[in-house]
């Protein structure tokens, strides 16, 4: 009921919003709409082109909130979802990893690219990979108090462990983690998370690549609690996701992430559900949510046939807020498999958008038609513009009408792709995605192709606000700009890397030759962090008092109905450093003391959260 409640409201809340105007398309190839069988990753992840490397690239070219930090030449970073690749340490440190290989022909020395960010500078663009064998697709998280750990695959034997007890400094320890018995090399793909009061316990889940468990590719999650000395449970297939539900799970079809005691796996693609894995207690007991139910869950499309569905276009993320709500957002496409074979209409500009659902509203129904882009006007979309379709391309020049010279795809096949997502601790919801953009045109190849830019867009004050593009400037005018990953939206920043390059689509798959692939790490200012226009008050009369305070605080506020309610105090770098619960409130005004001598003096947020409603407050304690 509470669910069913909330979607209501948001139906009726958007009736008040400004629609923010989809436009339509034009692209002048817009009868390249053909069915594009799926690229089917490989075991060793050999080009399918072999090219020399060109050594042309824009090195140096970034805006002043930008920092080079990496290149690579290989530049298939996922097959579907990004990795979790870019940590943002509590104490303001950063670290990011990606696919490094700068040798075509194989990139026998492919590896994990490295970069740590010490509080005041990015280190020197690494010269080798952190690993002593050949890997790629790296996770990375903070483990322990002080460390870090990075987990990627090999190829050959498994997984590669990489870890230190201090982050950012001295040598790695590295060790082999492998797959069940009769597939121990076959594992790839991983994701890992840490958990815990001090990231003490290592999540993983990882693709058995081969057929196991009657499944034609199975997920496994494995946990450990000691630095990956030993794992429990070791290589198990959870409830929910094994051969009675789902006929595979695609390679990169996933992404993790855990907040304190909370873990949560999102999984998903265009041939099954997309749902997500969620444990409260550090992975012992684990439950299934749906987000959204395939309308042929156990299909095997090479083999079977079904009808023309919308579905996603196997990019997704998700991300657990402090009140413990889960957050998705993933990006669309059609897709069909018939006595022709099976694939998406990637060149299809109508089959554009960005989602975004939480865990108060209902998921999203198997009708085919269920993530039809509202503009469509097809009978049975569940898809409310500025409300759960949140993203799209973007009308640059305000003439009514995207228009597009050419299009490519990568191996996600959407419009709009590779969502990232960030929620800071007032609640303002951050959203970055790669999309096709106007006006911005790569000329280089047999036919003209519209660059991608990444894009974002944020919800505060219960409404989603303007789109920004973060490279819209002058520097990226010849730059393919792609793979977004947020590593965190807190106090007055936004920090986040992506991907560019002079040219739209993969080397991998002879799209064009090899060429350099720079990882850039971005800088946003949020306006709404820690000034005065913090979030609406949401009629909850919030007051601090006194305010510069020293040792006790005293927070008023008013409730017109009883409440359980919530009060976080944060630095300005997103920690929480104290938090108050209270159940059953009296309804009216509630005085609440809090003793804060034993804070640093600085500048503080308040968070008060009653009856679904939230309040912000500046507050500084000296």
């Amino acid at each position: 009921m509470k669910k069913s409640l909330l979607f209501a409201v948001l139906i009726s809340m958007s009736m008040l919003l400004a629609a923010q105007s989809i436009p339509p398309v034009q692209c002048a190839q817009d009868g390249k709409t053909e069915k594009v069988i799926y690229h089917q990753a490989t075991k060793h992840a050999s080009p399918f082109v072999i090219m020399e490397p060109n050594i042309v690239s824009n090195r140096g070219m970034v805006s002043p909130t930008e920092v080079e930090i990496g290149e690579t030449f290989y530049d298939l970073q996922t097959n579907a979802s990004i990795d979790n690749r870019f940590v943002v340490f509590d104490d303001g440190t950063m670290a990011a990893v990606w696919t490094r290989g700068m040798t075509a022909s194989a990139f026998p020395n492919r590896g994990t690219g490295y970069n740590y960010f010490d509080g005041s500078d990015w280190g020197p663009w690494p010269d080798e990979r952190i690993e002593d064998i050949r890997t790629g697709w790296p996770s990375i998280a903070a483990w322990g108090e002080t460390g870090e750990i990075v987990v990627a695959h090999n190829g050959v034997s498994g997984l590669e462990w990489s870890q230190r007890d201090v982050k950012g400094s001295g040598d790695w320890t590295q060790t082999n983690f492998i797959g069940p018995a009769g597939i121990e090399n076959d594992i790839t793909w991983p994701r890992m998370v840490t958990s815990g009061e001090n990231n003490e316990y290592i999540h993983l889940i990882v693709n058995s690549y081969v057929e196991y468990m009657g499944q034609a590719r199975a997920l496994l999650y494995s946990r450990s609690s000691d630095g990956g000395a030993s794992w429990d449970p070791h290589n198990v297939i959870l409830d929910g996701t094994g051969d009675e539900d789902y006929f595979q799970i695609d390679a990169d079809g996933y992404t993790a992430h855990s907040n304190g005691n909370t873990v949560c796996f999102l999984v998903g693609g265009t041939w099954i559900d997309l749902f997500y894995m969620r444990s409260d207690d550090n992975g012992d007991n684990w439950e299934k949510h749906l987000v959204w139910e395939h309308p042929y869950p156990m299909i095997d499309p090479a083999t079977m046939q079904a009808d023309t569905f919308f579905c996603m276009d196997r990019t997704a993320q998700l991300k657990i807020d402090n009140q413990g709500h889960v957050h998705v957002v993933f990006a669309l496409q059609r897709a069909i498999s018939d006595e022709s074979g099976y694939g998406t209409y990637a060149w299809n500009p109508d089959y554009d958008g960005i989602v975004y659902w939480n865990d108060m509203m209902e998921p999203f129904s198997n009708d085919i038609n269920a993530l039809a882009p509202p503009q469509l006007g097809y009978e049975g979309s569940e898809l409310i513009e500025d409300v759960n379709y949140i993203g799209w391309m973007q009308d640059v020049d305000g003439n009514g009408v995207v228009e597009l010279e050419g299009i490519m795809n990568y191996h996600s096949t959407g419009m709009s792709t590779m969502p990232s997502l960030a929620i800071d601790e007032l609640g303002i919801i951050y959203v970055l995605y790669s999309s096709n953009t106007e006006g911005f045109v790569y000329s280089g190849g047999d036919e003209p192709v519209n660059y991608k830019h990444i894009w974002m867009r944020s919800y505060s004050n219960q409404q989603w606000g303007d789109f920004t593009d973060l490279t819209e400037n002058i520097a990226h005018i010849f730059d393919e700009c792609i793979y977004p990953v947020i590593g965190k939206a807190s106090g007055p920043h936004l920090h986040y890397i992506y991907n560019a390059d002079i040219a739209p689509g993969n080397g991998f798959n002879g799209d064009h030759e090899y060429h350099q692939n720079r990882t850039i790490y971005g800088l946003m200012d949020i306006a709404t962090s820690v000034n005065e226009n913090l979030p609406v008050d949401n009629g909850l009369n919030l007051s601090l008092s006194p305010n510069p305070v020293a040792d006790k605080l005293n927070i008023s506020f008013d409730i017109n109905e009883s409440a359980d309610i919530r009060i976080i105090l944060s630095s300005i770098t997103g920690k929480q450093m104290k938090e108050v619960h209270r159940t059953n409130v009296n309804a009216g005004t509630v005085k609440i003391g809090i003793d804060v001598s034993d804070l640093p003096a600085g500048t503080y947020i308040c968070s008060l959260w009653a009856n679904g409603l939230m309040a912000n407050k500046k507050l500084i304690v000296r």
